[in-house]
């Protein structure tokens, strides 16, 4: 079904071949380890598959595989490329332009659950998305605070005549602007995601309020 899921949206975006049968070969991988390895707690989410796009670092389309156990880390096997089993994360490394995993929560029960994401990244062509994308930071700060209270990450929204917005979550303030959200993880640095970068944006505030299992890797 991931392989599945992921080569219909993959050839609805017009991408190559190849990168369509690295793709379905690289969530087939994941998504095989959150069924065997991942052991969530009694009562916790089944696995999620999410697809989105973003456009920083680089235009790339992100694939993440979502279990409830947070903290059963993947590891690296010691299988070489050519065995039958043992060789996940060494194929996500040869087959994708980036991997790792990191907290997340379910995006698809009823009730959040926290979990992790192993997640992997794709190209996409340089100039995606193809036209200018105008989203206003009202709009933005609305459809972020959704998503994120879907989440169980409930905020306060409010706009500014400066046309600025400010979203309240739980120790975090972020600030909607024209083109980008903007937050301060911690003092002297402030984090900016583009407007278009909905998802992307919701993930990494995740990551920053409920902070990593164990030594994490973020994209």
């Amino acid at each position: 079904m991931a392989r599945s899921l992921l080569g219909r949206t993959m050839a609805g975006l017009g991408l190559d071949r190849e990168v369509i049968e690295d793709g379905r070969l690289a969530v087939s991988e994941t998504a095989t380890n959150a069924l065997r390895h991942a052991r969530p707690a009694p009562g916790a989410a089944p696995p999620e598959l999410w697809i989105w796009a973003r456009t920083v670092p680089a235009p790339q389309l992100v694939v993440s595989v979502f279990d409830g156990a947070r903290t059963a880390l993947p590891r690296p096997g010691k299988a070489d490329l050519l065995e039958e089993s043992g060789k996940g994360l060494a194929l996500l490394g040869e087959l994708t332009a980036g991997w790792g995993h990191a907290p997340s929560r379910s995006l698809l029960a009823e009730r959040p659950t926290a979990g992790k994401t192993v997640w992997f990244t794709l190209p996409l062509p340089p100039t995606w998305p193809s036209q200018a994308i105008t989203v206003r930071p009202d709009t933005a700060a609305r459809c972020l605070l959704r998503v994120l209270a879907r989440r169980g990450l409930p905020g306060r929204h409010t706009s500014h005549t400066s046309g600025l917005s400010l979203l309240e979550l739980p120790a975090l303030n972020v600030w909607i602007c024209p083109g980008h959200f903007s937050w301060q993880p911690r003092p002297g640095l402030l984090v900016r995601h583009p407007l278009i970068d909905l998802q992307e944006t919701a993930e990494h505030l995740i990551r920053h309020l409920d902070g990593p299992p164990g030594p994490a890797s973020t994209p």
